[in-house]
């Protein structure tokens, strides 16, 4: 997707601090930990989201967890302060490893094996399409993913971070106004939404983060 102009990004700022409750206005404090380089463990499928937004239980596809997973490295790979051992490695990597272990063990044995400090491991719980075009749908894109940063060295969660969306029209929430901002007046795929999310995540975990 293109970048917004200094304009876009000026005005977005602007409408930002005008709507109660908008995520900017949100921090988490620095990670104490210094990190050398990141590693990337290919997302597990959970179960249906809680809350509102979610229907009645629907599988997660698999391609859900290819899909994200792709997009961590496509956005890690954007931006250049970003360390992280590349995908083939961690694939290779990946085929002597217990997958059967809980998540923050598989990602801890994934740092050991590669040498990443740390490992960004994750959960997709609901990845829906959208029915309908561009123009307009019956049943609107809709994901739910969570993020984890975990130490290698001590298996701790370093930073975590949630994404849970499900596009509206801007006129039912004007919350969700960053949505149309960033894809225009439109009706995203589930693809399209899911990258939104995965670049709002790892901006959130690029301000915290510490590199030595």
């Amino acid at each position: 997707m293109p970048s917004a102009t200094p304009h876009r990004r000026a005005l977005g700022v602007l409408f930002c601090l005008l709507v109660s409750g908008c995520s900017l206005l949100q921090s988490k404090p620095p990670i104490e930990e210094v990190i050398t380089q990141v590693a990337v463990l290919p997302f597990a499928r959970g179960g249906p989201a809680d809350g509102n937004q979610a229907t009645a239980a629907e599988a997660v596809p698999t391609a859900a967890s290819t899909v994200l997973t792709a997009q961590v490295y496509d956005v890690l790979a954007s931006a250049p302060l970003w360390r992280f051992v590349p995908d083939l490695t961690v694939a290779q990597a990946l085929t002597r490893l217990d997958t059967g272990d809980p998540l923050p063990a598989q990602a801890r044995a994934l740092g050991k094996a590669v040498g990443a400090t740390a490992v960004l491991c994750g959960t997709v719980t609901r990845y829906r399409q959208r029915e309908g075009s561009a123009f307009g749908v019956t049943r609107p894109a809709s994901v739910a993913f969570d993020l984890q940063l975990v130490s290698t060295a001590s298996g701790t969660v370093l930073w975590s971070g949630s994404f849970d969306e499900t596009q509206e029209p801007l006129s039912s929430n004007l919350l969700n106004w960053w949505q149309f901002w960033e894809a225009g007046p439109r009706w995203m795929t589930v693809e399209e939404l899911a990258h939104l999310g995965v670049e709002r995540l790892l901006d959130e975990l690029d301000d915290t983060i510490q590199w030595e």
